[in-house]
């Protein structure tokens, strides 16, 4: 008898070790759904940091946009969503339509979705790139290091007022720049964003005392070209962009090419 009641006790803890994780399993599956999708189902929606209209905005949704739901919210009725980018946000629940898509209906027109996505572009205030490449005289076949910092500020998705600061430092002397001009975004919401550049300012020449390349003092300084911005998940954007600089005074002027590559931050 003993014997009997000892087996079903370790039948019972047995039946309640197996059922624990299973349970456990279910709840997790329960706060994030696989393959359940929020369609945008108004012409304009802000999806935002955290599960209130108080929080500060990072995406903006239009109607038909997709985003796997990776939370379903219990406050105020918000779900936690994942952007294309890789990062998560927050939509309300009234502005969206909770469905199950497979990943390739959701990822339809995409090119690459698990690496590729679209820079924050549309929905920035505007943007830092830091570039670093080769300054060179055309004419020479002279190159020098070259290095800019270029902060812009969006006026539009499609269009921004862009400073330039940089310097550029080789065997001729080095270069200081300042600029102000402005930048046309073409296909901003594509993972790869072309642009068009174009401005002027003021240049800095400190030649070396062996060269006859430069010319010492201040002169004008004008610029024109384009590039690149790849966009990637979690934020990351590579800028890849050439340009054709003119410094020029009351008496001489002389070409420049730009070619610098380096990273973006959008704000």
């Amino acid at each position: 008898m003993r014997r009997c009641a000892t087996a079903a006790l370790l039948a019972c803890l047995a039946f309640v070790g197996v059922g624990a994780p299973v349970h456990a399993q279910d709840a997790v599956a329960e706060s994030t759904p696989e393959g359940v999708y929020a369609r945008v189902i108004v012409d304009r929606v802000e999806l935002r940091t955290g599960p209130g209209s108080t929080f500060r905005r990072v995406w903006v949704g239009s109607r038909g946009d997709v985003f796997r739901i990776t939370e379903r919210g219990t406050h105020a009725y918000w779900f936690r969503v994942e952007l294309p980018d890789g990062t998560q946000a927050y939509v309300p629940g009234d502005a969206v339509y909770a469905h199950e898509l497979s990943a390739d209906e959701a990822n339809e027109g995409r090119f690459l979705p698990e690496l590729f996505a679209p820079p924050a572009l549309p929905h920035a205030v505007g943007e830092i790139a830091f570039g670093f490449g080769v300054l060179g005289i055309s004419d020479q076949g002279v190159q020098s290091g070259f290095m800019t910092v270029r902060p812009a500020i969006n006026l539009a998705p499609e269009l921004a007022i862009e400073a330039t600061l940089a310097a550029s430092v080789g065997e001729a002397g080095r270069i200081f720049l300042g600029a102000l001009g402005g930048l046309v975004n073409l296909f901003p919401t594509s993972p790869v964003v072309p642009f068009l550049a174009v401005g002027g300012g003021f240049a800095r020449s400190d030649p070396n005392a062996d060269a006859f390349l430069l010319r010492a003092g201040w002169r004008g300084a004008m610029y024109a070209g384009g590039g690149l911005r790849i966009g990637f998940r979690y934020r990351i954007t590579l800028r890849l962009e050439a340009r054709a600089w003119v410094l020029f005074d009351e008496n001489v002027f002389s070409e420049q090419e730009e070619v610098t590559g380096g990273l973006t931050v959008f704000f």
